[in-house]
């Protein structure tokens, strides 16, 4: 796994460390399916982290997570899946051919891509203890791990626990 982290030339981060390069091979058990593949993601900007809440919300239906109000919003997975979504849409600048959101149906997979997006937006933190989101892990995807982000403490939470995933399953 590639790690790049942010250089300070004169006050501002080259550009070339505004972006990442990484590789996937992922096996999916969900569909008999090897992924393999080269992706590139941007660090996002203030629009594109603008952008992503607009994003969230369309694919939320206009509705949102609300713990003191359950039952009139979504529930908090697909809130925080539909945040892992837009994320993907807005950070991703390269992907393969077969990276489509529409066709794709092995979560695993798209949870150890983010991952690698998460762990390159938290490069940028320096410490602070604002994560964007998620946590870095090994390289190698598994699509029976569960995927998970960071609430707003930054400690992490399930996106999708293992009874979910399996009911999302053909």
């Amino acid at each position: 796994m590639t790690k790049n982290k942010p250089v300070a030339t004169g006050g501002s981060v080259s550009r070339e460390r505004l972006l990442k390069t990484f590789e996937v091979d992922y096996h999916s058990e969900v569909d008999g399916r090897r992924y393999r593949g080269k992706f590139m993601s941007k660090k996002m900007s203030i629009r594109d982290l603008a952008a992503l809440g607009v994003r969230k919300s369309q694919l939320n239906g206009g509705m949102h997570y609300d713990l003191a109000h359950p039952g009139h919003g979504v529930d908090e997975q697909t809130d925080e899946f539909n945040n892992m979504i837009a994320h993907l849409e807005i950070a991703l600048k390269e992907v393969p051919t077969w990276w489509n959101l529409d066709e794709i149906t092995d979560i695993g997979l798209i949870g150890r891509v983010y991952k690698e997006v998460i762990s390159f937006e938290n490069t940028f933190l320096g410490g602070e203890g604002d994560a964007i989101a998620g946590h870095s892990g090994d390289s190698e995807g598994d699509s029976s791990e569960g995927t998970s982000a960071a609430d707003a403490s930054g400690a992490a939470v399930a996106v999708v626990d293992e009874e979910v995933q399996a009911a999302l399953q053909p």
